[in-house]
This record gives structure tokens, C-alpha cells and sequence, in this order.
């Protein structure tokens, strides 16, 4: 089975099969196999009491990088699926299955020209490199020339990218850029006694199938700080952020 009909199939067992109904999260499981790529990695051994001369195979699911964990977190069900799903033949036989992060590549219009080490800003990143349609952020301070130019290239392909940020002497630089650059962007005036009440939200939405949300605003001090980020893949949960963000957006 070649891999996109091995992912497909999968979908399918997920959806309609009742060895699986009853699983629960099955609907996050869905959307998580819909961004996953999967690799056949044989491998060298014979498989003892197999067929002759068959082989072993470790089936590598490849999730996007803020998917990651939740892929390792439910790995008893994946590799439950794999194992239903997989089909043994002359050459090979299944030996274990593995999840690996899919690394989104560069885009050859991103050039990297200040690499930092940052595990939450890479996740940012990775997470908007994987985004197929839409690109929805909402964050009260935005200054990461990385992570801006990550969005560019998404917009320039084509992508429904939207950004709101917080009226903040340190976000002017960059609300210039990303309205000279074509952004739909919006920006939220601070209210209250001498200016004091802001918007704090910070998360970004991808594809409407999952968000990033936490305490990690896109500027470069915050790759110093202790901050959070967490992926959501429920679709009610995505959906209250989205929700947030159009209130927000409509403004």
C-alpha cells in the first residue's frame, strides 16, 4: 500500500469502522492523520518463523511539529491503528511503529538570516509552515522578524493570513511593515484609566484544525523568557478561539 492511500485508509478505519467508534478523541485522531505523512523504513533483519527471507519494517508517522506531542501522547492508538491497518507481505512484515516530527523546510523565499534556537518559537514556525489555507494570529506583542517572515511567504502564496496585535509603542515598527507589506491587519487601541487595559490574547490558528495558544508573544525577548505553548486540536476548542478572533477582527 503506498502511503497516501496507507493515511487515507486509516481516515476511513477511523471514521466508519466500529472497532473504532467508540474511540475517544477519535474526531482529533482524524485531524491529526490528515497532516501526517507516514515512511516504510525496512530494515535489515529477517523476521524469524516469517516467510522466507521476509524482512522487517518500522512504519515511521511523521506529525507536524505542534502536533508532536499529542501524536506521543496517544501513540497506544496509533499504533493500534497502524497494526489493523498494515499489510503484510512476502517481502516485509511490521516490526514496530515510531512517531518522528515532519520538519517543514524552509521556504526558498524565507531567508534565514538571524537562526535562533528557540523550541516555542521553532514550534511558531513549523506550525505556520505546515498551514495549507489559513493563518488566523492574535497576539498583543509582535516583533519576531522571523516569525514575520514566515507569515510573508504564506501570503504570498495565497493563504488567508490575518493578524491582530495591541496598539504598543513597541509593535509600531512592525504594524508599518505588516501594512506595507499587504497584511489584512488589525490593530486594537488600548482603553481604560491613562491607557492601562490591553488585549493579552496570544494564539495563532491554522487551517481552522488546530491552534497554538499560551503565554509566548512573537517578539525576540520573549525566546529568553519562560513561557508556554500548547496545541489544541478539538474542534469546539479551535472553534471558541476563532470565534475570540472574530470578535476581535470585527471590532
Amino acid at each position: 500500500m503506498n502511503r497516501q492511500a496507507f493515511i487515507k485508509t486509516a481516515i476511513e478505519v477511523l471514521k466508519y469502522d466500529r472497532s473504532f467508534k467508540e474511540l475517544n478523541g477519535r474526531e482529533q485522531l482524524i485531524r491529526m492523520l490528515a497532516r501526517a505523512e507516514i515512511n516504510y523504513v525496512q530494515q535489515y533483519s529477517f523476521v524469524r518463523g516469517g516467510k522466507p527471507y521476509q524482512k522487517w519494517e518500522v512504519i515511521e508517522l511523521r506529525f507536524p511539529v505542534p502536533l508532536l506531542d499529542e501524536a506521543n501522547d496517544r501513540y497506544e492508538e496509533l499504533n493500534k491503528l497502524v497494526r489493523y491497518v498494515y499489510e503484510e507481505s512476502d517481502e516485509y512484515a511490521l516490526q514496530d511503529v515510531e512517531i518522528r516530527p515532519l520538519v517543514m523546510d524552509t521556504p526558498s523565499e524565507v531567508t534565514e538570516y538571524d537562526v535562533v534556537f528557540d523550541e516555542i518559537q521553532d514550534t511558531v514556525i513549523q506550525g505556520i509552515r505546515n498551514a495549507k489555507f489559513l493563518v488566523w494570529a492574535a497576539v498583543a506583542w509582535f516583533s519576531n522578524e522571523a516569525i514575520f517572515n514566515e507569515l510573508l511567504a504564506k501570503k504570498n502564496q495565497g493563504l488567508n493570513v490575518r493578524i491582530i496585535v495591541s496598539e504598543e509603542e513597541s509593535n509600531r515598527r512592525m504594524i508599518t511593515k505588516l501594512k506595507s507589506d499587504g497584511f489584512d491587519v488589525k490593530v486594537i487601541k488600548r482603553w481604560g484609566y491613562n491607557d492601562y487595559n490591553r488585549m493579552h490574547d496570544k494564539f495563532c490558528i491554522i487551517d481552522m484544525d488546530y491552534v497554538m495558544h499560551g503565554s509566548y508573544n512573537w517578539t525576540p525577548t520573549a525566546n529568553n523568557n519562560d513561557e508556554t505553548l500548547a496545541t489544541a486540536l478539538d474542534h469546539e476548542f479551535v472553534s471558541k478561539f476563532a470565534q475570540e478572533f472574530m470578535n476581535l477582527y470585527m471590532e
